[in-house]
C-alpha cells in the first residue's frame, strides 16, 4: 500500500514540476502580449478574449474535470497575467462579502486590485476620475427587475459597458444566535423583497431593518445579540457568523446580471450583446417604429427599459438590450435607420454576451 502511495504521488510530482514550467512559459508570453499591446495603445483587459478561452476549454473537458473547476483554475491565470501586464483597479459596491464583490472576485480574480466603495453612485464616480480602471455594478435581478440608479447613472455618465456575468444569489440567514432568539433582521432592501415569505413563515414577529449592502447587515447582526442578517455565505466567513438557513429566496432561480463598467468602448468579437439609450420625438407611433428597425433587420431584442429622462416632465427614455456587435452590419444599418425616429441615441457598448459565473 505505502509503495502504490508513493508511486502515486512520484507522478503527482512529476506532473506538477511540468506545470510549474508551462504556466511560466504562459506569463512569459502574457508579459510580452502586454508590451506588445502597450507599444499599440491597446487596453490590457480583453474580456472577448478570455471568454472564448473558457469556452474553448470548457467544451471538451472530460471527468473528472467540470466546466467550474476549469472556470476557477483559469480565471486566476488570467488575474496574474493581468497583473503582470498591468495592474488593474476595479470599484465595486462594497463593503467586502456584498453581492458585487463575489461578482468582482469571480470576474477578475484574486490578484487584481478591488476596493470596495459605498454606493453604486461612488462606483462611477470611480471610474470616472481615473481612480479605478473599471466598475463593477448590479444592473438587474431576475426576481426584482432593474436596479434603477445604475441605469440612471450610466444615462448621464458617457461610460461604457465592457463586460456582463450573471451570479446566482444564494441568500442565507447569518447570526451569531440561534433561529428561535432572532429578533430583528437586517439587510438591503433588495434581498429582504427576495426572501420576504421567507421571513414571514419562519420570523413572523421579527422587526425588518434596511441597510446599504447586505455586507453591513452582516456587520448590523454581529452587533446585535439577537440580530441576523440576509446576506451571502461569504459574509458569513468575512464576519464570523454562523449560517442558520441557507438559500431561504423565494424564487431559487434568484440571478443578479453585472456590468463591467469602463471609461472607453472595448473591441469585442464573438458572441456578443449591445446596449443603446434612446429619447423618442413626442410624436404618434415613435417607439413601434424604433422598434421595428431591429425586427427589419433580424435583430434580436433581449431587454427595453423605459426610465424618466429626468430633463423634462414626463419625458421618458429607454434602455434597450439587443444581440449583435457595433461592429454587424445589420447592427450598423439599425443603428443608422433608428435615429430617423429618436432624438437622441447613446451607446452604452458591446460586449461579450455574459454566462452564469461559478
Amino acid at each position: 500500500m505505502s509503495d502504490d502511495i508513493d508511486a502515486i504521488r512520484a507522478q503527482i510530482d512529476s506532473i506538477d514540476d511540468e506545470l510549474l514550467e508551462l504556466l511560466r512559459k504562459r506569463f512569459e508570453l502574457s508579459v510580452e502580449m502586454g508590451a506588445l499591446k502597450g507599444r499599440s495603445s491597446r487596453d490590457i483587459f480583453d474580456p472577448s478574449r478570455e471568454e472564448a478561452i473558457i469556452e474553448r476549454l470548457t467544451s471538451g473537458i472530460r471527468p473528472p474535470l467540470t466546466p467550474s473547476m476549469v472556470e476557477k483554475i483559469f480565471l486566476e491565470i488570467f488575474s496574474i497575467s493581468r497583473s503582470l501586464q498591468e495592474k488593474k483597479t476595479v470599484a465595486y459596491l462594497g463593503p467586502e462579502g456584498s453581492y458585487s464583490h463575489q461578482a468582482s472576485v469571480a470576474l477578475f480574480g484574486d490578484d487584481t486590485h478591488l476596493v470596495p466603495q459605498k454606493d453604486i453612485d461612488a462606483v462611477i464616480s470611480e471610474v470616472l476620475m481615473h481612480r479605478a480602471d473599471l466598475g463593477v455594478a448590479p444592473v438587474e435581478n431576475s426576481t426584482e427587475g432593474m436596479v434603477n440608479r445604475t441605469l440612471d447613472l450610466m444615462a448621464t455618465s458617457r461610460l461604457y459597458v465592457s463586460r456582463e456575468a450573471m451570479l446566482p444569489i444564494r441568500n442565507c440567514l447569518l447570526s451569531s444566535t440561534t433561529l428561535d432568539d432572532v429578533r430583528t433582521v437586517y439587510s438591503h432592501p433588495q434581498a429582504l423583497a427576495q426572501c420576504r415569505n421567507w421571513i414571514s413563515n419562519n420570523l413572523p414577529g421579527a422587526e425588518i431593518r434596511e441597510t446599504t449592502s447586505t455586507s453591513d447587515a452582516a456587520v448590523a447582526a454581529g452587533r446585535d445579540e439577537h440580530g441576523a442578517a440576509i446576506a451571502s455565505s461569504l459574509s458569513a466567513r468575512l464576519y464570523d457568523l454562523n449560517i442558520l438557513a441557507e438559500n431561504i429566496s423565494d424564487f431559487q432561480e434568484n440571478i443578479t446580471r453585472f456590468w463591467v463598467i469602463a471609461p472607453a468602448m472595448t473591441p469585442v468579437e464573438g458572441k456578443a450583446k449591445t446596449s443603446i439609450i434612446i429619447t423618442l420625438e413626442n410624436v404618434p407611433g415613435a417607439l413601434y417604429h424604433a422598434v421595428g428597425v431591429f425586427a427589419a433587420q433580424g435583430i434580436n431584442l433581449t431587454k427595453i427599459e423605459s426610465r424618466p429622462s429626468r430633463k423634462n416632465p414626463w419625458e421618458y427614455i429607454f434602455f434597450i438590450d439587443f444581440q449583435g456587435s457595433l461592429t454587424d452590419a445589420n447592427v450598423r444599418n439599425a443603428m443608422t435607420e433608428i435615429r430617423s425616429y429618436t432624438r437622441e441615441v447613446i451607446v452604452l457598448g458591446s460586449y461579450p454576451e455574459g454566462r452564469v459565473l461559478s
